[in-house]
């Protein structure tokens, strides 16, 4: 799939995309996720926050531990695949 095909399945656009590949979180992405972009760019940088936890349903420790163990790349395809699926639930 392309890098436009993957921008088209999780309602951003490529160039949003690729600011979320290279590690910055904008506002179309935490639109996306729908929660803040403050959250998702913690989260990118190596922490967590309650925001994001609460979104997935775990506590921040979790999520923290989570984070230590994928890395950023890691980190920014759960974000990615967070927008797919919160794409998915509002064309329900």
């Amino acid at each position: 799939m392309s890098l436009i095909g993957i921008a088209s399945k999780t309602g951003v656009t490529s160039d949003t995309l690729l600011q979320l590949i290279g590690g910055k979180v904008t506002p179309g992405i935490s639109a996306g996720v729908q929660t803040t972009s403050n959250s998702l760019q913690e989260f990118v940088n190596g922490g967590t926050s309650i925001g994001l936890a609460a979104h997935i349903g775990c506590t921040s420790a979790t999520l923290q531990e989570l984070r230590n163990e994928i890395g950023p790349q890691g980190a920014i395809g759960l974000i990615i695949g967070l927008c797919i699926c919160a794409r998915r639930e509002r064309e329900k």
